[in-house]
């Protein structure tokens, strides 16, 4: 079947469904489709004590637009605000502030864009009187190229990174330097990242080096993956004495329907010869969708009690990047310290998810799927100057439930209930088409 009807509203992807992402080599807001998508409205960090029990909260709140885009960040325990401000699809501003104890300050940041791309940041902070500016620059093709950073009363940028991108760009190099008046341009640290065929990350090795140019250590981490392309391993190895030793992993679990359930984190035992895991994070969602918790814990002779969130990242699929840099905000305490919040609870509500530069198009001619409605397989036809890297198929309620990123002519539907699903195609240049199939 030819899919060349238009629509707009194709994609309805949960942020339940979480995303374990890797650190990206550039910088900016994610460039995803419009459609429908739940967002976190009110957050409550909940302080226990080792009998379970809750003995303090600590609420939030998350204001939206019309367009799904924040607004407002507010946190009344102490007093912080955070506005979003935009012009069109871009992040013009974030103002903070913080009035409910000492220091009492506000703090700005501010971007600018050139080519569609980001440009500057400039941070401020009025009563504590310091700033900081970041500028990049790209390659004729978009890709980042430099990014260089300096603090107020510097004469010039001390901190650079420079990329460079080799093998089609599934091999790219980010090395970061330092360049003061006495120094010159030094390089500290360089990490070279490899992806497949089918640009998934799979390997990434980080060389670091001492003020005198030397090498000081050479790390590893490697990448693993599940059937449907989930991440389920993250392995980091040190290269000691020419040999790569295990050091620590991050292993992520799933239910039957694609959602994380537990992430573990372990560090290598010699005596053993396996991993000992030492901390982990459980994830749960409520049966009607409209929380999300996500509890610490870390293990204590023998026994997981509960740990310090601490602002250890979480990661939502599509949620804008200031709402991650607003919860960081819960864990202090009167700004003097971290609070020790053990669990996070998300109210999560469906609205409009923001819709940013060379949003989602709709299959054309180019990409023809049959038979649909399907029973257990659906085939695929892309012409020559299509390059897929990854199909994905979500449900009605907008959770992933799929993941293919080879062997893109057969798509596996026998697992899956009968049903409507969207299946989103993600292109080798960044573009993503996506459209409805029906599963018999």
């Amino acid at each position: 079947m030819n899919t060349n009807s238009k629509n707009n509203s194709t994609m309805k992807k949960s942020v339940l469904t979480i995303i374990i992402a890797v650190m990206a080599f550039s910088m900016g807001y994610a460039q995803q489709p419009d459609g429908i998508v739940s967002q976190p409205t009110h957050v409550v960090g909940k302080r226990i004590n080792a009998a379970g029990e809750v003995t303090r909260e600590f609420a939030s709140d998350f204001l939206y637009l019309d367009n799904g885009k924040l607004s407002r960040y507010e946190f009344p325990e102490y007093g912080i605000t955070a506005d979003y401000q935009y012009t069109g699809d871009f992040l013009d501003q974030e103002n903070i502030s913080h009035e409910g104890g000492h220091p009492i300050f506000h703090e700005t940041n501010i971007y600018t864009y050139e080519n569609e791309q980001i440009k500057t940041i400039t941070h401020l902070v009025g009563q504590m009187g310091f700033s900081q500016f970041w500028v990049y620059s790209y390659y004729d093709d978009g890709r980042l190229e430099r990014k260089d950073f300096k603090e107020d009363g510097d004469d010039d940028y001390h901190r650079h990174w420079l990329y460079d991108y080799e093998n089609g760009g599934r091999t790219v190099v980010a090395s970061y330097y330092t360049s003061w008046v006495t120094q010159g341009m030094l390089l500290r640290e360089k990490t070279t990242k490899q992806f497949d065929d089918d640009y998934t990350l799979v390997l990434s090795n980080t060389e670091s080096y001492n003020e005198s140019g030397e090498l000081t250590s050479v790390t590893q981490t490697v990448y693993n993956y599940t059937l449907y392309g989930l991440p389920e391993t993250k392995t980091t190895q040190t290269l000691v004495e020419g040999e790569w030793r295990n050091t620590s992993v991050i292993r992520y679990f799933y239910d039957e329907e694609g959602q994380i359930t537990e992430q573990l984190k372990g560090i290598w035992d010699d005596e053993n010869s396996d991993w000992d895991y030492t901390h982990k994070i459980c994830f749960e969602i409520s049966e009607q969708e409209q929380t999300y918790t996500v509890s610490f814990y870390k293990k204590n002779n023998g026994e997981w009690v509960w740990d310090v969130f601490n602002n250890q990242t979480i990661l939502f699929g599509d949620v804008l990047k200031p709402q991650q840099r607003a919860l960081s905000y819960m864990v202090f305490e009167e700004m003097n310290g971290y609070g020790n919040i053990n669990q996070i609870e998300f109210t999560m509500e469906r609205m409009n998810k923001p819709i940013y530069l060379f949003a989602e198009e709709h299959m054309g001619s180019d990409i023809n799927i049959y038979p649909n409605p399907a029973k257990d397989q659906l085939y695929t036809q892309f012409s020559p100057d299509v390059q897929p890297v990854q199909v994905e198929l979500y449900d009605l309620q907008g959770r992933l439930v799929r993941t293919q990123r080879s062997a893109f002519e057969t798509i596996d539907l026998s697992r899956l209930p009968a049903g409507t699903y969207t299946m989103r195609v993600v292109m080798k240049d960044g573009k993503t088409y996506s459209d409805k199939v029906v599963k018999e």
